[in-house]
């Protein structure tokens, strides 16, 4: 006889919850029948007052006083601010919770005094009590960190002001602060280059130093940079009108678009030459290595780019192998005839790629095996140039669908429900098929009932859970 471990046991790997998730597309005409679109999805928890020990010595040492419970549950008659020069008090309150006619609560203006000095606008804050028969009053004496008064570009004729505002991320009541200066001066180095002015230099004249108010940017542009022509060298495997097919650094074309998407980006072509070096090693040149180096024309506002490639030798595969295939059906022998990678061919990438999925999606998946987990595995030898390739298997549990669970996000009603169960090719008691919960899921994007624009709301999901542990103690 079974053990009712082992009866449980098996009724938790049998069953798994399916839950479709979607957000109503305001502008299908499904959703139009149904009413206005609601709001997906509400925010976070909110955060946990902020209570660390800590805090109390710092507001000690700061010249206040400890706080303490001692007029909690009193109400607010008033929170006043003193000592702000520049931080408006209405800035000052929006910040804080702890606010008139409310119950005063010792852990929320703590809180409130954390998010203030989170704000860097305040070198200290001391609370203070005044004591009413009534309620209290709330003190806060503030001393302010020294704030930006005046952000100036100064050499800029490219690229116009308010582009730089907003790259730089210095804006007027900011706290003045070096370190932040210098980084905004980075940010607008790295918009220029990006644009193709690589001779750029810019110097903060002002705001780098302690009583510093005032932001002061000094803009050399330079030139806008371009690309003439790109040439490889190296290359003998494949064409040079090929490769320039993957990388995304364009050149004149002869002159025929001197000034069309060939700006000089060196970001960019640091990605070349990674995207080249991917593109060699997915087809078995594992050695392969790429640089550039570029010329410049007597202007200066053109150059050559060149990449410079060692192609190296392709490796083949000697043997292919399967391991931790359990399941009786799926012999080694099945599963190796599915194979597209044969002994004996080049190394390639995008096959093994497909030989996973295959094994994955057409066999286990089709099976109910929706966790398995199949690795190829690129094993080198010892012999120059051939290596082999184990597909190792983690079948895992084999599992049919429990219970379907529609979510919808915005207006819905029992027929968008149906709708969305209509379109699963999966019923309550059959084995998960990998391949039908992605065929759903494509469905469901496609129907236009829902929003598929991420921007707009999450699109649509199939997800796969296990039941819940309260299913079990049920049980």
């Amino acid at each position: 006889m079974q053990s009712w471990q082992n009866i449980i046991q098996r009724r938790f790997h049998s069953r798994l919850v399916l839950i479709v998730c979607g957000v109503v597309c305001a502008t299908s005409s499904y959703a139009a029948a149904q009413g206005p679109g609601g709001g997906g999805g509400g925010g976070g928890a909110a955060a946990p007052a902020f209570n660390d020990p800590k805090f109390r010595d710092r507001v000690w040492e700061a010249g206040g006083p400890r706080l303490s419970g001692l007029h909690t549950g009193k109400l607010v008659k008033a929170v006043v601010i003193k000592g702000n020069e520049t931080v408006s008090q209405h800035k000052i309150l929006s910040h804080m919770q702890t606010r008139v006619d409310r119950n005063y609560d010792e852990r929320q203006l703590q809180s409130d005094i954390h998010a203030l000095y989170g704000t860097e606008l305040f070198r200290t804050i001391t609370p203070k009590f005044i004591d009413y028969k009534d309620g209290v009053v709330v003190e806060l004496l503030v001393v302010e960190n020294p704030t930006v008064t005046e952000v100036v570009f100064h050499g800029n004729t490219r690229l116009d002001e308010s582009m730089l505002s907003k790259h730089c991320g210095i804006k007027v009541g900011d706290p003045a602060n070096p370190f932040s200066v210098d980084m905004a001066r980075q940010r607008l180095v790295d918009l220029y280059l990006e644009k193709g002015l690589n001779q750029v230099a810019i110097e903060v004249r002002e705001g780098n130093r302690k009583d510093d108010r005032r932001v002061f940017f000094d803009i050399y542009e330079g030139p806008v940079e371009r690309v003439w022509d790109i040439k490889l060298i190296g290359n003998s495997v494949f064409s040079t009108s090929l490769l320039k097919t993957k990388i995304r650094s364009k050149d004149a074309r002869g002159g025929a678009t001197p000034y069309m998407g060939n700006v000089a980006n060196w970001e960019k072509f640091d990605n070349d030459k990674t995207i080249l070096v991917a593109y060699y090693r997915s087809l078995g040149y594992f050695q392969a290595k790429v640089d550039y180096f570029y010329d410049y024309y007597d202007d200066g506002n053109f150059l050559d780019l060149t990449f410079v490639i060692s192609e190296g030798q392709q490796y083949k595969v000697r043997n292919v192998t399967i391991v931790g295939n359990h399941y009786e059906p799926f012999t080694t022998e099945v599963l190796m005839a599915a194979l597209e990678t044969k002994a004996g061919d080049a190394f390639n990438l995008g096959r093994m790629s497909r030989d996973q999925r295959k094994l994955r999606n057409d066999y286990y998946g089709r099976e109910g095996f929706v966790f398995v987990d199949i690795v190829p595995e690129p094993r080198f030898l010892d012999e120059p140039g051939m290596l082999d390739l184990v597909f190792k298997i983690n079948e895992g549990d084999r599992y049919r669908a429990g219970e379907i669970n529609v979510h919808i996000e915005g207006d819905s009603s029992h027929t968008a429900h149906n709708v969305v169960l209509n379109m699963m090719g999966i019923r309550e008691g059959q084995f998960i098929d990998l391949k039908e919960l992605e065929d759903s899921e494509r469905r469901l994007k496609a129907s236009q009932i829902f929003e598929s624009n991420p921007a707009m709301g999450e699109p649509p999901r199939i997800e796969v859970r296990p039941p819940d542990a309260q299913d079990l103690e049920e049980f």
